[in-house]
């Protein structure tokens, strides 16, 4: 008798303590502040043939562009 009532009364107390777990979402966002600096240096190197290329084009470039101020 003593073992039937003390098995339902820890019985009755497991079921009164079910877990109860919430998920709620804060009013405001997350704001993330990322204070970057951000510096590139880029070095072209070129071989001299290449570079000669270059030099005579931007040379006929700039005749072409003092001709036609003329």
């Amino acid at each position: 008798m003593k073992l039937n009532l003390l098995f339902a009364i820890c019985l009755l107390n497991l079921t009164a303590c079910t877990p109860k777990i919430q998920l709620e979402t804060p009013a405001e966002g997350i704001t993330i502040n990322m204070n970057v600096v951000v510096d590139h240096k880029i070095d072209v190197k070129m071989d001299k043939a290449s570079q000669a290329i270059i030099s005579t084009s931007e040379n006929e470039e700039k005749g072409e562009a003092s001709n036609t101020a003329r």
